[in-house]
């Protein structure tokens, strides 16, 4: 019996060693890639990868050599500060967040919580996303005469999945819980 606590001890650990995927930005590794006139094909800066943390993660003029924006991840928000005036016109002009190391959960869901220039809250088509990216859409926006324009976004992940091999174990751990007792039970008649 004491072999068998041992093989479900180093089950269990391998189980649970696998990192589970996180579900907010806090500690993970984002990559940040400008793309024009399209997507997917035409990268114009980037990828810059940062790990989010306190502060902003891509500060202004250094995401591109010739102006902002700026970008602040927080563990489940993206502000956007946009110092361009305008984009060209294009059929993707804009940026795109990527999960790179996968250790994300799922993006599920991603809304607009202020825009204060009005056009992604006039238009939520410009960001849309997948499991692992996030991509906003400045194609043909001109931001003249709108001070530090800024999208504050919100984003929803999936469920944390379990490690793949955890029902197994408990399924198995119950099941020498029930014949064990069984056998004890047999003794004690």
């Amino acid at each position: 019996m004491t072999s068998i606590i041992r093989i479900l001890a180093v089950g269990l650990a391998a189980a649970f060693s696998i990192a589970p995927a996180s579900a907010g930005f806090l500690g993970q590794t984002i990559e940040a890639t400008a793309h024009f006139p399209d997507f997917p094909g035409t990268t114009t800066a980037g990828p810059i990868d940062k790990v989010v943390g306190a502060g902003i993660e891509f500060n202004d003029g250094e995401f591109t050599p010739f102006f902002g924006p700026s970008f602040d991840f927080d563990d489940t928000t993206i502000l956007i500060t946009h110092a361009q005036t305008g984009h060209s016109s294009g059929t993707f002009n804009g940026y795109q967040f990527n999960d790179i190391l996968g250790t994300l959960a799922d993006i599920v869901v991603v809304s607009i919580i202020s825009d204060s220039s009005g056009f992604f809250s006039g238009d939520p088509s410009r960001i849309t996303w997948d499991a692992n990216n996030i991509f906003i859409n400045f194609q043909g926006l001109d931001f003249s005469g709108i001070d530090d324009p800024r999208i504050l976004l919100s984003v929803a992940f999936g469920e944390i999945p379990l490690p793949g091999a955890l029902p197994l174990f408990i399924s198995a751990l119950a099941g020498f819980g029930f014949f064990g007792g069984r056998k004890n039970r047999k003794a004690a008649a």
